[in-house]
This record gives C-alpha cells, structure tokens and sequence, in this order.
C-alpha cells in the first residue's frame, strides 16, 4: 500500500479556493441587504400658500419738492435801528403780533441825551399781517435797516405745495384733481391731491412741473424733496400669489411656479405673471383652483419633479 503525502502547494490552493468562496458569499449577502434595505431620497424642506384674490395696482414715482405759495414779506417801514426782535426762525405768528421795534435814526443819536422825554419819541412796533410760520429772518437787534429792506419772512401753513416733476411721456398719467401719495425719507406717507400744471418746464431735467396740494395743514420746511406715486394701472379681482412664489431664467423671459402634486411631491407650471408690487404678483394664465398649494419657500432651484416636506407654520 501506498502513502499520499499532501504537499504545501496543496493546501495554499485549498486556502485560496476557500477564500473565494467566502468572498463571493460576503458579496452576495451584501447585494441581498441593498436591495431589501434601500436608502431613502431626502427631501427639500419647502413651504405652500394658496391663491387669494385681491387688487393690485402699479405705482409709478416722481421727485417733489416742498414750497409755500403765500409769504408775508415784512420790510422796513423807514431807515431805522431793529431796537428789539421778538421771533424766532421756526416761530409761529398771528395777525397783530409784535415782532420787531424800530427806533428811529434821531432816537438812536439822543439814546446819550438826559432828556427823557425825547427817549420817549421813535421807536415804532412792526406787527405781523398775517398768520404763519418765520421761514426767513434776516434784520437782527441791532442791525441798521433802510426803507424797504426785507427785515423776515412769514410763509403761509396752509399754502403749503409739492411741486412735482413729470417727464413729458408719463404726463397723461397726470390729471389735476388726481390723488397722490407724497413719501418722505423717513417712510411718512401724506395724501395729496394733484391741483394745476405751472406754466414753466424745468430747464435742465426738461419736466413738466405739478402741483401737489397735502390734505394735512402741518408745517415742513421748503424745499424738502420727496417722492409723489401716482397708480399707473390696476387690477381687480386678480388671482395673486406671494412674490416670492414666482421663478424665472436668468433672462427673465421664462417664469414659473411649483405646485404641490400631493404632500410630497411639486410639479412645474409654466405660468404668465401680470402686475406686482414688492410684495405680490398676479397670475394671468394658467388659472389655478382655490386649493391649489403652491411652494412659498424652498422652491428656487427644485428639479421639475421634486420630492418635498411641507413645513407646516
């Protein structure tokens, strides 16, 4: 009888063929967990609205400028010296106010004189005409004033005016009569009613110059600049989204919305944007259902099918 002796060679080939066999076992097992266990798509964390109806209008806007029509001008009755100032730039008068005394020339040359009874003659008292604001103050206690000399001004409150500046082809959207909204810097809004044309174009901006008359009597100084807005358009009844719901191309030529297919996934809708103002657009066509929910928040860069997680406010 013969003995079999196993060489070395032999048992490296079993390790190996044993090994294979593991690794392909492994492999499978592997596949099989894949397949059964599949990893879940995330989904964008979006937020929906739903149509409302409302109105929109379009505001178109022009620069004004404050100014008062009606100035009381105070001049100096004769050459004389202002003894006394009784106003104050920014000062409020009423008719029959005193705000100046006046002495005369001989007055001012006898003040060393010891006889009082002569102190007594020439000094007159300038009394306001009319009622008002001090918006020019130029004769100060003192000062030495010719005849006719202007001593101050007293504009008239409710003489206060906007004088707006309309480019030539946006003037048929100017109608005296007309309302406008007159917008400070600081955010004020006043209501204003457009009154007449002036006779006169501005030479340098080449407009047409309004005026604008505030419903308010309030004193501001002249010729602050604001802004008047007039409604160029408006619609009625309009089916309006929140701005931010509308996407567009870089060129702005293609726009579009997403709307909720089910709870968790949107669609794109080619849609047709009319009027918008900073805060909302109109939707021309397609009309949309009442129900429908469209994405306010997390919509911009979503592919034309996307998978969503509607947060709830």
């Amino acid at each position: 009888m013969k003995a079999t002796i196993t060489t070395g060679k032999n048992n490296n080939m079993r390790n190996l063929v044993v090994l294979i066999v593991l690794v392909s076992v492994l492999f499978v097992q592997c596949h099989r967990a894949a397949v059964n266990d599949p990893v879940a798509a995330p989904k964008a964390q979006v937020e929906a609205v739903r149509f409302s109806t409302d109105t929109l209008m379009e505001e178109i806007s022009f620069q004004a400028q404050s100014l008062y029509l009606v100035k009381n001008v105070v001049q100096a009755p004769i050459d004389c010296y202002i003894h006394e100032t009784h106003i104050a730039p920014g000062d409020r008068v009423n008719p029959g106010q005193i705000i100046y005394e006046i002495i005369t020339k001989e007055r001012k040359a006898a003040e060393n004189l010891q006889d009082t009874v002569y102190k007594q003659l020439g000094k007159i008292p300038i009394k306001a005409a009319k009622q008002g604001i001090i918006t020019s103050l130029r004769g100060q206690t003192g000062d030495f004033m010719t005849m006719g000399t202007e001593m101050c001004q007293i504009s008239t409150v409710q003489s206060l005016v906007f004088s707006m500046q309309v480019p030539l082809e946006y003037s048929q959207l100017v109608k005296p009569g007309g309302h406008c909204d007159i917008v400070f810097a600081d955010g004020t809004i006043i209501s204003g009613t457009i009154k007449n044309e002036l006779g006169n174009m501005s030479i340098m901006a080449q407009t047409r110059q309004y005026l604008v008359k505030p419903a308010n009597h309030f004193f501001i100084p002249e010729n602050l600049i604001a802004t008047a807005k007039l409604v160029s358009r408006k619609s009625v009844s309009s089916q309006v989204l929140p701005l931010r719901c509308l996407l567009s191309d870089e060129m702005m030529q293609n726009f579009w919305v997403m709307k909720l297919f089910n709870d968790t996934t949107a669609v794109k809708i080619a849609v047709k944007p009319g009027m918008k103002n900073k805060d909302k657009v109109e939707i021309l066509d397609p009309v949309f259902l009442p129900t429908d929910r469209i994405l306010s928040d997390g919509n911009y860069g979503l592919a034309d099918t996307a998978l969503v997680h509607v947060q709830q406010r």
